[in-house]
């Protein structure tokens, strides 16, 4: 990004390196961020899952419009449509407020900030300030890490989540359960301007596994869309590493009040 990118770092690591309060994300690197209350997105999905040796085709189309921005969060409505065998299901709307590092703000979870660390995107080391959420659930607890920068979209680059039993005497520190880890693979802004300023896309690989089953999503993604995503495929396999289900997500429609004054 050039020797004033580089300033820009050292400048913002300096402040943790002298014992100084990191800098947090705010709207303005939020994939809704930047866009005026009532836009909306739609995002259809194709899932093929293999049943017994057949194949089973369902479908979703989820409905996001942004409620509001405050200082605090982002405020989201989502309704997510059903059809399967044939029969359509349209569930009750949910309005859920995230944090503006992308969780979702909930009761009873300790935030903490990490050392800072460095994130590698094609073959790039990026420096990161380091959020820890712990969380304790009905069947153990989950933590949650986020390494994000303020000067590189998507801003939030890496996230690991582990959720973890209840421990007992075999696994006192519980055992794993679940665990993912989301990575950005590329982004414009690590390009120079002349591409980064006319593209703001990026590219996400987000792996999880749950017992004998592995996902695996891969997201074309751009900032200049409401929610970012304009793409995704999910692979899920078994134990034998066979192909169980795979998915195709498809950003389908989409209205912009327009950028809220101010922001990128």
């Amino acid at each position: 990004m050039g020797n004033v990118f580089a300033g820009l770092y050292c400048a913002v690591f300096l402040l943790a390196a002298d014992g100084g309060a990191p800098v947090f994300l705010t709207a303005n690197e939020y994939p809704w961020g930047n866009f005026r209350p009532k836009s909306w997105c739609v995002v259809e999905t194709i899932t093929i899952s293999n049943i017994e040796g057949r194949a089973v085709q369902s479908s979703q189309r989820v409905t996001t419009v942004l409620e509001s921005v405050d200082g605090s969060g982002i405020t989201l409505q989502e309704t997510e449509t059903v059809e399967s065998n044939g029969k359509i299901l349209e569930k009750k709307p949910q309005t859920i407020k995230y944090d503006f590092f992308q969780e979702v703000i909930q009761e009873n979870v300790q935030i903490s900030q990490g050392s800072p660390a460095k994130v590698m995107i094609a073959k790039k080391a990026v420096p990161c300030f380091v959020r820890i959420y712990k969380q304790q659930t009905s069947d153990g607890h989950l933590t949650t890490t986020i390494w994000y920068s303020p000067l590189v979209y998507p801003y939030v680059l890496r996230v690991e989540k582990i959720q973890r039993s209840i421990p007992d005497v075999e696994n006192p520190a519980g055992k794993v359960v679940r665990q993912s880890v989301m990575l950005v693979q590329e982004t414009n802004a690590l390009k120079p301007p002349r591409i980064s300023r006319r593209n703001k896309s990026y590219t996400l690989r987000t792996e999880e596994k749950a017992g004998n089953i592995t996902k695996i999503t891969d997201a074309r993604c751009s900032w200049d869309v409401p929610g970012g995503l304009l793409e995704s495929t999910t692979r899920e396999f078994d134990a034998q590493n066979r192909e169980i289900r795979r998915s195709v997500s498809r950003l389908n429609n989409y209205f912009s009040f327009g950028l809220i004054p101010g922001m990128p």
